[in-house]
């Protein structure tokens, strides 16, 4: 049986005959998945994240032979690094590379889908997972709650292939940043109702308390939003007392985690704090000459490219490898109602929304934006990461077997299912000739 083990320093063989692996070959073997990945991914199109997805899936069916690479005894992944280590500097380089010029032309449209958008896709996939589906208040609800953010990487790859009009990406790119921010608010509020319900021993309308959550919404949404700007005005002032490559790219690395930090230790949000820092930075502490040097700013950029590239990878494959494919496919009728279900919740939500903006404001979003933004709404990572970190203690174990699978499942879907409609949807309407 191989084995993930922290406390043997090389590679050995136990009396049984168990492999032991210590986990300093975890980053060896990470590297060379995100090689072959980018390797593969040049020769056969699909974007590597994928196909890190797909070599994590692989070793999760490890476990089916006897292989246990996955569920290790020495070496565990917190998900909450994921929310709070990996998550974080992908919203931070989309955020910094976002041109407020043209996000003004699109910037009521995406706030909206981050915000109001979210809430409705979560309040509709709710409601219909629990009289369509006929699951439970609990499962429904948490459900639609961590289903519901987007995830920006795959889009924003196939954009970069595909070469779409830089409003559409800038409208994309900031909502999946923002709505990440919005969805985990919405899932604590909603993970606390439940909890609440639970413990009155099923007591008390969790239809109405959920609505009770909107004021605490707006608290934790607006002060993650102060703490980022705040920390993106003060660093900014540091910047203009150095001129070194090495120091103000440091310096970004604080902003970036002391963003995360400072906004969960005050109970707010701590992505809505780096989407505001990363969007502070690059609008305004890059465009000044006085606090950023060319040389400076090229070293900061290429730096969070890289580090984007590791996070997304890291990602990625943490998804593919918390699946249990035996799972989803005991429960793919299910999956698939459910699938449906927050497609249409994508579609209420979305339509509605840019049709409105359309109407009363100066945003005119072209019905193909529309189509293309409905279809890019893919899940990710962030939705693997909060479903495992639903309490044991609380939670029952079948209620959260069932999330996982539906997660997973759905997850799984998006990604094959939405890709390939919106590569070949984005094909069509902006042929690669055309800008």
């Amino acid at each position: 049986m191989l084995v993930i083990s922290s406390l043997v320093p090389s590679i050995n063989s136990s009396a049984s005959g168990a492999i032991l692996i210590s986990s300093q070959y975890l980053i060896p073997i990470f590297l060379a998945m995100i090689f072959a990945a980018a390797l593969l991914s040049s020769r056969t199109r699909i974007p590597h994240i994928i196909v890190l997805v797909i070599f994590g899936i692989g070793l999760s069916f490890l476990s089916f032979i006897g292989l246990d690479f996955v569920n290790v005894s020495g070496f565990r992944i917190d998900p909450r690094l994921i929310i709070n280590f990996v998550i974080p500097p992908l919203i931070f380089e989309a955020m910094m590379k976002v041109n407020y010029k043209q996000f003004k032309t699109v910037r009521i449209s995406a706030l909206l889908l981050a915000t109001a958008g979210v809430v409705i896709s979560t309040f509709v996939a709710g409601f219909l997972l629990m009289y369509v589906a006929g699951l439970s208040f609990a499962v429904s609800f948490l459900f639609a709650a961590l289903i519901s953010p987007t995830d920006p990487a795959i889009v924003i790859e196939i954009f970069k292939k595909l070469r779409v009009p830089k409003g559409l990406s800038t409208l994309m790119e900031f909502e999946a940043s923002f709505n990440d921010a919005t969805g985990l608010i919405i899932f604590s509020s909603i993970l606390a109702v439940v909890l609440g319900v639970s413990s009155n021993n099923g007591s008390g309308d969790g239809i109405s308390n959920l609505i009770g959550e909107s004021e605490h919404f707006a608290i934790v949404f607006l002060g993650g939003a102060a703490v980022g700007l705040g920390i993106a005005i003060a660093t900014n002032k540091l910047h203009s007392l150095m001129n070194d490559p090495f120091s103000e790219t440091a310096l970004t690395i604080a902003t970036v985690f002391g963003s995360v930090v400072l906004a969960n230790s005050l109970g707010v949000s701590g992505l809505v704090a780096v989407a505001v820092a990363g969007l502070y930075f690059g609008n305004i502490t890059v465009k000044r000459e006085a606090y950023m040097s060319l040389k400076v700013r090229t070293t900061v950029f290429n730096f969070w490219e890289i580090i984007a590239f590791l996070a997304n990878s890291a990602a990625f494959l943490y998804l593919g490898v918390s699946m249990n494919v035996l799972s989803i496919g005991q429960n793919i009728g299910l999956i698939i109602l459910a699938f449906g279900i927050i497609f249409l919740a994508r579609v209420t939500s979305t339509y509605p929304i840019l049709s409105i903006v359309s109407k009363f404001t100066r945003e005119k979003i072209p019905s193909t934006w529309r189509h293309i933004v409905v279809l890019g709404g893919m899940r990710g990572a962030l939705s693997v990461a909060l479903v495992a970190s639903l309490p044991n203690e609380d939670i029952s174990s079948n209620l959260k077997n069932l999330i996982a699978t539906l997660t997973f499942g759905v997850v799984l879907l998006s990604l094959i299912i939405q890709y390939i409609g919106l590569t070949k949807y984005v094909k069509k309407v902006f042929p690669p000739e055309v800008e």
